[in-house]
């Protein structure tokens, strides 16, 4: 008799989530797993919602493009090369009176090594050097380096540990442990727990997979001009964490061997822009959102 995953233990998932990074910084989108070894695009749309702040008024909603393609390259038996590119941009639709920035993205170039050490335990490190700015100005000080160096164990039963530490100079905190688990609930079940997603995944077809869970938008920029028409001259040439925490359900359809669409939506429960240098944070409330992918795996 197959078990199945209950809603309670989706519920407490998703809440575990958003209290682990209520107070981290974002780590990099660059490195969602989903982009290596392949040509990705997506479009997300999170609506309108107000702020939390008494002396904030106005709304905010944003529109998120992203495209990555990255492929690899044996350098021995056990040893592989990462290599490519990606582009996203948030374009941020506020009133005038929100002190937010207009748009906030990254274009990167990214590169990795993979060893292969044992049937059970594999090693990568990956840089994704570039631009994380609000493409207002170029500059130097808009050039970032993140780094993530982490280590995967696969036990005997599936169950896959990932665990590492993740790097961002842009971040409030610079330096950040990475963990995660993948491992089989029950017949075409899964858990994940971590980064980049926590939730419950269900293996409904060979080609089709659904889940419930959790999962952030965001990153580490750095700011060039102050936003819209507040005159909040201090919130330029500074940086600014931007973060949304979301809930919802996902579905993933492979239309050929290598090519699968996904449609993602439910609710985004936090927004946050967190200027962390001058102390100051917009904390935006909840709304729904929706995102659409295609992704071509080499």
């Amino acid at each position: 008799m197959k078990t199945r995953p209950l809603a309670p233990l989706a519920a407490f998932l998703i809440a575990a989530f958003a209290s682990l990074h209520a107070h981290a910084q974002t780590a990099s989108a660059t490195f969602h797993p989903s982009l290596l070894e392949s040509l990705s695009a997506s479009h997300s749309y999170s609506g309108k919602s107000g702020y939390k702040h008494n002396e904030t008024s106005g709304e905010t909603s944003v529109n998120n493009f992203s495209l990555s393609a990255s492929g690899r390259l044996a350098l021995g038996k056990a040893t592989f090369l990462g290599f490519g590119a990606a582009f996203s941009i948030n374009e941020i639709d506020s009133d005038d009176s929100v002190p937010a920035p207009e748009r906030l993205g990254t274009i990167t170039v990214n590169a990795g090594i993979t060893q292969v050490f044992s049937e059970k335990w594999r090693g990568a490190i990956f840089a994704r050097p570039g631009y994380y700015g609000d493409f207002e100005h170029y500059t130097w000080r808009t050039i970032n380096v993140p780094v993530m160096a982490i280590a995967n164990y696969t036990q005997s039963n599936g169950t896959m540990w990932s665990f590492g530490v993740s790097v961002n100079p842009f971040g409030e905190y610079k330096v950040m442990p990475v963990v995660s688990m993948r491992c089989a609930l029950a017949e075409d079940w899964s858990l994940n727990l971590g980064f980049p997603r926590v939730g419950v995944m269900w293996q409904a077809t060979k080609a089709l997979e659904l889940g419930l869970g959790a999962t952030m938008q965001g990153g580490g920029y750095r700011t060039t001009k102050a936003p819209g028409k507040t005159n909040r001259a201090d919130l330029a040439n500074t940086y600014v964490n931007y973060r949304e925490i979301r809930a919802g359900v996902n579905a993933s359809y492979k239309v050929a061997r290598r090519v699968s669409l996904s449609l993602e939506a439910g609710w985004m429960v936090d927004r946050r822009f967190d200027y962390h240098d001058i102390d100051y944070e917009l904390k935006g409330k909840s709304s729904a959102y929706i995102t659409a992918g295609v992704n071509i795996k080499m």
